[in-house]
């Protein structure tokens, strides 16, 4: 008996031997055909014996995700959306388990499908009815969600096929559009093969292009004669790596804000350009910018390629006198309790008058006054004496060049085109030198002008302005690019900055200054206001067409915005810019101040992601935390939420819940904010007009009514 074991021992010992040869082998051949295409024992080449019975292999394109563009409040700016456009396929074919993989049923399709796409039964089975491989169903069936796909695959009808677009998606629209810019889906073909791909084409969806394109895997099948793929086919599959999320500067309250501030400015002053930005003047952070004319990138409706925000160098008039009392206050030169004869100045050379330098006044100036003064009524002839009497002026050339005017520059690689120095032109230009002092013969942008009033926020130090926060690998969540702010050296003294303050002070607060129309009671905004003149072939214009601007900080005693203008145009006065400047910095203190201010009674929740729940769940969870669910369609199961997972929230707060459903109804909006407006639109997939600023209290379309896609709501907010 012993040796009986024995044996069975040694038996079972040469089994499991034989059966890892067996297996190792199986490996080393898969490795080896995968590597080289051929056989390890035979030496076939498999994979010519493949191509040459007709490409029995299937290549499947596995398109990588492109990156997500996000604002600085987490909202999403840019992404990726996929549509699918539908294709039925009539002539007969089977499938490789000899089932229909055509329409099999005409009537019956045309029946149930009619309904889900909106198309007239009698035409879609005419449709269907063409004696043809495949048709396609027009607007009807193009660009449709998940939506309506899931629907359709519901139905569970053979030869309904859908092809998948993916396309590049701006939820906000017109949002700081030529900075963020746009990307379309384009075909290029790589090694004789049609790859499509979402390209930056315009702004950092260009510029970032790399960061935010993502690598396409593939996934490779085993097919039949038919091009079929065969059960259990797959041989390889490379998985695509998705593309770069980007974090930018700018918060979607305040540019939302700004937006439609610059809308109703634009129209009002009938200006035919505009250009706004707000900065975090401690930083550099860029919170918003907006351009007029703009566009929407999802229809690229360009009027006008040039940002003017970064490339529209203008004279800008008297704004550009800050810089030379800075100047001047630094050196020590300028004592601004001094007089000085206002009206006029007039420029000689040997001798003779040249030029005669006029206040705004026409010339009647305020007889003699001090340089404090000529600062608050914007004296065109303070500038002139101060520079050619007290001013170094080797040192006020060195300081505009040190706070960057006159040269190009860049914004995270978006370029910003460097104006003209009229001074620095060859021959005698003390004239121009003179003019520039006051904003004239010099022209300049407005990130220059945002970045050199920065130095008064900054204890005489410029932060360069900047507009990408971070950039996150959006699979692993690593951060892979964060921004810091920038300094330059100090150009003006502690002493000569707590001056300028208190004169951009003045300007703004004390009555009878050029800037009163800008004051604020709650706020105690500064700034300078300027008008610059248009040239315009070679001369300037006399039709009083100009360029206004206004320059300001806030608030006065540590100012944490600046905030910059221009537009041009006929219509001249303050009291519409006003409107415009105080709404948005009013906006953005209360946004950058809000998360000081806590009410002790409410508690927070920090969202969980309830995407693929149950809505009854996703509910209960929330009412649960004393939170308001709202759900958008009646569906079962939550497809998308807003506010985001990981989003802390306070009790009472609204969250919507997008379902499976399209049987969506009108809510009752009244109280709501903006934001959840927005949501619940994008959500909905509806078009918002609002009217006014603040809570909403008052809608276009009953509460109850039963929408429609792309249906137009108007709200009243106040």
């Amino acid at each position: 008996m012993a040796v009986k074991k024995k044996n069975n021992n040694q038996s079972a010992k040469i089994v499991v031997c034989i059966m890892m040869v067996i297996v190792v082998s199986l490996v080393l051949n898969v490795v080896y055909l995968g590597v080289t295409g051929k056989h390890l024992v035979s030496g076939n080449d498999i994979r010519n014996y493949a191509d040459e019975r007709g490409g029995r292999q299937k290549v499947e394109t596995l398109y990588a995700k492109r990156g997500t563009i996000y604002s600085s409040d987490n909202e999403v700016i840019a992404s990726d959306v996929k549509k699918y456009k539908l294709i039925a396929i009539l002539s007969k074919r089977l499938t490789a388990d000899k089932k229909p993989a055509y329409v099999e049923n005409k009537e019956e399709t045309a029946k149930k499908l009619a309904p889900i796409i909106g198309m007239d039964e009698d035409k879609l089975l005419e449709r269907l009815s063409k004696d043809t491989y495949q048709v396609e169903f027009g607007s009807y069936g193009n660009n449709l969600s998940s939506l309506v796909k899931d629907k359709i695959d519901a139905l569970n009808l053979p030869g309904l096929e859908f092809e998948e677009l993916t396309t590049r998606n701006y939820r906000y629209g017109d949002f700081a559009s030529y900075e963020i810019g746009y990307a379309q889906a384009l075909t290029e073909q790589i090694n004789g093969k049609s790859t499509k791909s979402i390209i930056g084409q315009m702004g950092i969806e260009k510029i970032y292009n790399e960061e935010l394109s993502g690598t396409n895997g593939q996934k490779i099948y085993l097919a039949d004669n038919n091009n079929y793929i065969l059960p259990n086919g797959v041989i390889s599959e490379t998985a695509p790596v998705s593309g770069n999320d980007i974090y930018l500067t700018i918060d979607t309250d305040i540019q939302t804000e700004l937006d439609l501030q610059m809308k109703k400015f634009t129209t009002a002053q009938k200006s035919d350009k505009a250009t706004c930005v707000v900065m975090e003047a401690k930083t550099g952070r860029i919170l918003a910018v907006s351009n007029y004319p703009s566009f929407d990138p999802n229809k690229r409706d360009i009027e006008n390629y040039v940002d003017l925000f970064l490339n529209e160098p203008v004279e800008v008039g008297s704004v550009f006198k800050a810089f030379v009392y800075a100047n001047a206050l630094t050196d020590e030169r300028l004592n601004l309790k001094a007089t000085y004869p206002s009206g006029h100045y007039y420029y000689k050379v040997n001798g003779k008058t040249v030029a005669d330098i006029k206040d705004h006044n026409y010339g009647k100036g305020w007889g003699s006054i001090s340089y404090e003064k000529g600062f608050y009524y914007s004296s065109n002839t303070a500038i002139c004496n101060m520079i050619s009497k007290i001013s170094n002026q080797e040192t006020l050339k060195q300081d505009y060049d040190d706070l960057g005017f006159f040269q190009e520059s860049d914004i995270d690689g978006l370029t910003s085109t460097a104006g003209v120095g009229g001074y620095k032109r060859s021959g005698n230009r003390d004239l121009e030198f003179l003019t520039t002092g006051f904003g004239q013969g010099s022209t300049m942008t407005a990130l220059q002008l945002i970045r050199g009033y920065s130095a008064f926020a900054n204890d005489g130090k410029t932060v360069e302005p900047y507009l990408i926060d971070k950039i996150v690998n959006s699979e692993t969540k690593k951060t892979i690019y964060e921004a810091k702010s920038q300094y330059s050296k100090q150009i003006y003294s502690s002493k000569a900055v707590k001056q300028m303050l208190d004169l951009l002070s003045g300007v703004i607060n004390i009555k009878g200054s050029t800037g009163y129309t800008f004051h604020m009671d709650d706020i105690r905004l500064i700034g300078k206001t300027g008008t610059g003149q248009v040239a315009k072939d070679g001369k300037y214009r006399t039709d009083n067409y100009y360029t206004h601007s206004f320059v300001g900080l806030a608030p006065y005693d540590d100012p944490e915005i600046v905030i910059a203008y221009w537009y041009q145009g006929k219509v001249s006065g303050n009291a519409n810019s006003s409107a415009l400047i105080k709404a948005v910095t009013r906006a953005a203190l209360n946004k950058l101040n809000e998360q000081s201010v806590k009410e002790v009674e409410t508690s927070t929740f920090v969202l969980d992601s309830y995407t693929n729940q149950s809505t009854d769940f996703a509910k209960k969870t929330l009412s649960q935390h004393q939170l308001i669910p709202l759900t958008i369609g009646d569906g079962d199961t939550v497809l998308e939420q807003y506010p985001k997972a990981k989003t802390e929230v306070s009790s009472k707060s609204r969250v919507f819940l997008q379902t499976n459903d399209t049987n969506i109804t009108m809510p009752s909006m009244d109280g709501w904010s903006r934001k959840e407006a927005e949501a619940f639109a994008s959500m909905a997939n509806i078009d918002i007009e609002f009217d006014g600023i603040g809570m909403i209290y008052k809608q276009s379309v009953d509460k109850g009514t039963k929408l429609k896609d792309g249906q137009k709501v108007k709200v009243y907010a106040k």
